[in-house]
């Protein structure tokens, strides 16, 4: 076997990754690329298993027990989990257990800046931000979620937690990079692209992709699946010259989703495109590595 050197990457970024793991297991995809990134440092992952109606989840924290074993088979350095919320933002009696987990990570003495990486509803950051305002000025928030610019719209993470939303924008100072709906549905991939590339992927690739053959009775798949949780990694881990963003002011988040001027407006940067060739292209290649240095090879 012919010994190579690998091009040194040096870290920039400690990421916070939080998600609804025990929903569509797109996020779970993201994470695993996040684990394996080498310009990320993953120094935590948060839970929610909040529901829409008619869609409970079980008991207990199932998004953390996912998260555990994805980390597990992975055979990554284990970053700490949090236990799930379970109810929203305006139902919380106190802090988060993930809310804990970010103030934890906020207050360490680290060169490296904090980001958390939401692909769900916000609950979790709204509470950490209402425990402790002053993380707003260690942390930055990439969140997968809204509609589009300059109007807002009913979008599915923002309408799992409305108010944990509106705390955030309208009340916290917290810098945010958004990537709205319309531009997380840039990133599908086929489903012969997924089918092949986790499979190939030795047994960590196959129980990934397991976790795609069993979607619940409402869904009708045709010949792509949305990762729309993936943006993150790319923002976080890779690059985004190859993307386009804008700076706007911050809105104020209306009970409906939709945006209104915010009295105070603050900087946000907003995504209208994402490279998605590069972030799955990398998300293969590492398991490809991955698995390569697995069996030997």
């Amino acid at each position: 076997m012919t010994a190579y050197r690998r091009i040194p990457v040096t870290p920039q970024v400690r990421v916070i990754v939080d998600n609804d793991f025990a929903g569509d297991p797109d996020g779970l995809l993201a994470l695993a690329h996040h684990l394996l990134a080498d310009a990320a440092v993953i120094r935590g992952v948060t839970g929610t298993s909040i529901a829409m109606e008619g869609l409970p989840y079980d008991a207990g924290s199932p998004a953390r027990e996912v998260a555990e074993e994805l980390i597990r088979r992975l055979g990554v350095d284990e970053p700490p989990v949090s236990d799930d919320v379970q109810v929203r933002f305006d139902e919380l009696s106190g802090a988060t257990d993930g809310a804990r987990l970010i103030l934890e990570e906020s207050r360490r003495d680290d060169e490296l800046p904090l980001v958390i990486a939401c692909g769900g509803p916000l609950t979790n950051v709204a509470s950490a931000l209402r425990e402790d305002p002053t993380l707003a000025d260690r942390a930055e928030l990439v969140w997968i979620g809204g509609g589009a610019y300059p109007d807002g719209a009913w979008e599915y993470n923002l309408a799992l937690d409305v108010a944990a939303a509106q705390f955030v924008f309208n009340e916290s100072r917290l810098r945010v990079a958004q990537v709205p709906q319309h531009v997380y549905r840039q990133c599908l991939m086929s489903i012969a692209e997924l089918e092949t590339g986790l499979r190939r992927a030795g047994e960590f690739g196959a129980w990934l992709y397991d976790r795609f053959t069993s979607p619940p009775d409402f869904i009708r798949i045709g010949g792509i699946w949305p990762m729309g949780d993936s943006p993150p990694v790319l923002i976080t881990a890779l690059g985004t010259e190859s993307s386009i963003f804008r700076t706007v002011d911050a809105p104020w988040i209306v009970e409906d989703g939709t945006y209104a001027q915010h009295p105070e407006p603050r900087p946000l940067v907003v995504y209208d495109t994402i490279d998605a060739r590069l972030l799955f292209a990398d998300f293969f290649a590492r398991l490809e590595l991955r698995t390569r240095t697995e069996e030997g090879a």
